[in-house]
Order: C-alpha cells, then sequence, then structure tokens
C-alpha cells in the first residue's frame, strides 16, 4: 500500500509538472505573439509618426523662410523710420510694407500625434527619447507659435485700424504679384505721415523684436522634429 501510495503521489506530481510546464509554454507563446503584435504595430506607428513629422517640417521650413524675409524686411523698414523718404519709390515701400506685414502663420499637422497619445498606443514607442518628445509636441507648437500669436494680434488689434485711409491695402496687395486681379487703390499711401509716426516706429519695432524670437523659436522647432525623425529612421533600420 506504501509502495502504491507513492508511485501515486510521484505520478500525480508529475502530471502537476507537466501541467505547470504545459501552461508555462502556452503563456510563453502567447506573450511572444502579443510582443510580436506590438513590434508590428510599433512599425506602422513609427512610419505613419515620419509622414506626419515630414509633413510639417517641410511646412514650418517654408513658413520660417517666409517669416526670415518679413524680419529682413521690417528690420529695413525700421532704419527709414525719421529719414527722408521723398524719394523712395512708391513701389519699392509698397512691396516692403506688403511682405514685412504679410502675417503668415504656421498650422501644425498633428491629428495623428494627438490620436496616438489619446489611444495611448504612444506606449508601444521602444525609445524612451522619442516617446518624451512626442508627448510634448503639442507643447512644441505652442512654443514655436507663441510670438506669432503676439505679431498677428498687433497686426489686427493696432496696425491695420490705425493704417486705414492712410496706407493703400489695395496697392500694397497689388505689389505681391499674388493679386492681380485686384484694382489699383483710389489713393496713394502716405508713407510720410508713416514713417514720421512715432506710434508706428514703436509698433513696428515691436512686432519684428517679436518675429526675430519667432525665427528663432521655429528653428529649435524644426531641429527637434529632425531629432525625432533621425531616431525613427534608426528605429526602422533596426526592426
Amino acid at each position: 500500500m506504501e509502495n502504491k501510495t507513492g508511485k501515486y503521489l510521484k505520478y500525480a506530481l508529475g502530471e502537476i509538472v507537466l501541467v505547470v510546464i504545459g501552461i508555462l509554454i502556452a503563456l510563453s507563446i502567447n506573450n511572444w505573439n502579443e510582443n510580436r503584435k506590438i513590434r508590428i504595430a510599433e512599425i506602422e506607428i513609427l512610419q505613419n509618426l515620419k509622414t506626419e513629422l515630414e509633413l510639417n517640417l517641410e511646412a514650418l521650413k517654408t513658413i520660417n523662410e517666409q517669416h526670415k524675409s518679413e524680419l529682413k524686411d521690417g528690420i529695413y523698414i525700421l532704419n527709414l523710420f525719421g529719414t527722408d523718404i521723398s524719394n523712395r519709390s512708391e513701389l519699392k515701400l509698397d512691396s516692403l510694407i506688403s511682405n514685412a506685414f504679410a502675417g503668415y502663420s504656421f498650422e501644425a499637422k498633428d491629428g495623428y500625434i494627438k490620436s496616438l497619445i489619446a489611444s495611448n498606443k504612444i506606449d508601444y514607442l521602444q525609445n524612451a527619447e522619442l516617446k518624451s518628445l512626442i508627448s510634448s509636441f503639442e507643447s512644441m507648437i505652442l512654443d514655436a507659435n507663441q510670438e506669432d500669436e503676439f505679431v498677428r494680434r498687433l497686426f489686427n488689434e493696432r496696425l491695420w485700424p490705425s493704417t486705414d485711409g492712410k496706407i493703400s491695402a489695395l496697392n500694397t496687395l497689388a505689389a505681391t504679384g499674388a493679386y492681380k486681379e485686384f484694382p489699383k487703390g483710389t489713393y496713394k499711401s502716405d508713407y510720410s505721415w508713416f514713417f514720421s509716426n512715432r506710434e508706428m516706429e514703436d509698433l513696428t519695432a515691436n512686432i519684428f523684436s517679436w518675429r526675430k524670437e519667432n525665427v528663432v523659436d521655429e528653428q529649435i522647432f524644426m531641429d527637434k522634429i529632425e531629432t525625432m525623425i533621425r531616431i525613427i529612421n534608426t528605429q526602422l533600420k533596426e526592426k
């Protein structure tokens, strides 16, 4: 009886061990499958992120070049205050004003990044630096656009209301070449008034001091986007 009991216990113990091993193997296979699915999903996420980041980088480079051009013309305009502009070409001044006060803005494309964060699929990203940068993408947009918002507010709330009836909107628009179908203005811009007006001088100085900061912050944002794209390219090569 003792021998039979011992054999039975050994047999039962063996069965338990086999069951446990089977469970562990099944769990291991299941974990492997889940990890494989996550890695496949990560590759798709990386590819989609790269597409969206490249679109943003291209758009940001374009708007940054425009803002640099605005800043350059803005500084030129600042140097005209308090000087004799009677011999300056009106067409040249219209062109300067049109470009310097154009007010183009960067509009980020971040729909995929927002959905990635909202769905918590950002946790699929293995690279900690990339995950951190993507998580703070919205704040990067705010940092890059903050000064531009100040510039646009100065345009809309102070510059344009103050120059209505003094600086011809139609003539400055025509100077860009993008509004050829528009008629010429019925009056010439009073640039003598503009460049002798203290309020316009201070307002213009404030606009382009903000624009200068804006250009710097856009460059910082572009550098971060390029860093993210480099990390993604490295990650995709390793997959």
